[in-house]
């Protein structure tokens, strides 16, 4: 009887280590994909350390406040990473320092490989932006800008009435700054 079930279970182990394998050869961040559905990440880089500790302010924030958004921060080794991940929209949001949220915008060196650059701004720190791609929803930048203006003293924060750089300001974001309400979808 042990026999028979340490053969099944190899026979299933095999079974399975080929359609893993095959499926991972037609989809190998699938996993990934679903890990950017279910949380709500902002990019920062090791190289910045004030950027990296607002991360973790502002995300703690919004983990108290947006229980649902599963909010977390995703550091990378350095603003180059943060490029690739934002232009390859595998990240749809960065704590950016002025100097390379203008760099990176603009093309300039070290980002020229990443130009153009889809972003937009959410909310001004004074030396730092809380930036997303221009195809973050409406209604996720509004909630975003909303939970963390709330504390917005505190938290030193504000919507930009304009840009910064060239970058507009997202269309949540300036709904949040006019005093309007938005419509949320309705939870899945």
């Amino acid at each position: 009887m042990q026999r028979r079930e340490f053969l099944v279970s190899t026979a299933l182990g095999v079974v399975s280590a080929g359609w893993a394998t095959s499926a991972a050869a037609h989809m190998p961040y699938r996993q990934w994909d679903i890990f950017r559905q279910r949380y709500l990440q902002i990019l920062t880089s090791r190289t910045d350390l004030d950027g990296d500790a607002l991360g973790d302010a502002w995300v703690a924030l919004l983990r108290d406040k947006l229980p649902l958004s599963r909010a977390l921060v995703s550091r990378a080794r350095d603003m180059l990473r943060v490029a690739s991940l934002l232009k390859t929209d595998q990240g749809k949001l960065a704590i950016l320092s002025y100097a390379d949220a203008e760099a990176m915008f603009s093309g300039k060196a070290p980002f020229e490989d990443y130009a153009p650059m889809p972003l937009e701004v959410l909310l001004d720190r004074g030396t730092h932006l809380l930036v997303t791609r221009k195809d973050l929803p409406l209604h996720h930048g509004f909630l975003i800008t909303t939970t963390l203006m709330e504390q917005a003293q505190a938290l030193r924060i504000a919507v930009p009435a304009q840009g910064k750089f060239g970058m507009a300001v997202h269309a949540g974001a300036s709904s949040y700054l006019r005093g309007e309400k938005i419509d949320l979808p309705p939870a899945s």
